[in-house]
């Protein structure tokens, strides 16, 4: 059941389950944030479930990172997520496989990159990576530290379109939105795909699975912080 209460729905359900034995049923249809934001009548457990279903794919091992940008806007069980990111998102980052770096802070929203430092150092290191990076004025060598503060500067001026390498995207569908040569493909996937279609909406409908397993796993029970772990 997805309760849609203004503010503490759902109290007595969410805190008697934990996620040792987390249901794995589907739900039916696909499921957004939307549909679980209501669900935590604490405020850490809500930020820490708009995390678990913002960096699912990074926590899953799949995906380097994730942008995310958070607005201060109302969510429909009363929330601002916003300002919970301001108050609980220090405490909520000790202790987790996650890494966050602001790229853009602005008066009403914040723009996250979620990564895993292994995952990406590994993505860094590689010589495609490499080669593309170092083309685009990156220094070389291209250490984690070194390169993220690089794309956070790029932020200033806007959302670097290379921004696509660090989130995993293929190297084929980067360049071809930088370079927009070609028409996009006609295939829907979470970016615009150029150039044979088939391995890219593979790849997004990959990623677009863990995220929903995550959603799914928070809509059935599982305890938000303990999911944060599980990587």
């Amino acid at each position: 059941m997805i309760c849609r209460g203004k503010h503490n729905c759902c109290t007595e359900n969410i805190l008697q389950k934990t996620v040792s034995n987390c249901p794995t049923r589907q739900v039916g249809r696909e499921l957004t944030w939307i549909d679980v934001a209501g669900l935590f009548p604490s405020p850490q457990e809500c930020l820490a479930a708009f995390f678990a279903v913002a960096a699912a794919e990074v926590l899953s091992g799949t995906k380097p990172a994730n942008m995310i940008r958070i607005p201060n806007q109302r969510l429909p069980c009363g929330r601002r997520m916003y300002r919970l990111w301001q108050k609980f998102g220090t405490g909520l980052l000790q202790d987790l496989p996650l890494s966050v770096k602001s790229m853009q802070t602005e008066k009403d929203s914040v723009l996250l990159l979620i990564y895993r430092s292994d995952l990406l150092e590994r993505r860094l290191h590689s010589r495609t990576m490499q080669t593309f990076l170092a083309r685009q004025g990156y220094p070389l060598p291209l250490t984690l530290e070194t390169t993220l503060q690089h794309l956070q500067e790029s932020f200033q001026h806007g959302i670097p379109h290379e921004v696509g390498m660090f989130l995993g995207y293929p190297l084929k569908d980067v360049k071809g939105f930088m370079e927009q040569g070609t028409k996009p493909s006609q295939g829907r996937g979470m970016w615009r795909v150029y150039g044979p279609p088939a391995r890219s909406l593979k790849l997004s409908d990959f990623y677009r699975r863990k995220r929903q397993e995550m959603i799914t796993k928070l809509a059935t029970g599982c305890i938000p912080h303990q999911l944060l772990q599980v990587a």
